[in-house]
């Protein structure tokens, strides 16, 4: 899975949220919106491309 290839370091497509210490990763449609200001990588919303950035 990205976000485990992720928390290992390896690289994915991943961007910081503008506005956000948010980061989110592309899989496949879908966005996974994590939170690693910590030393946990915290997964905060999965959902589709259209969608994931609605509030």
């Amino acid at each position: 899975m990205k976000v485990d290839a992720f928390a290992r370091g390896e690289r994915v497509d991943v961007k910081k949220l503008k506005g956000s210490p948010l980061l989110r990763i592309r899989v496949g449609d879908d966005r996974v919106i994590i939170d690693e200001q910590t030393m946990l990588v915290i997964v905060v919303e999965v959902g589709p491309r259209g969608g994931i950035y609605k509030e």
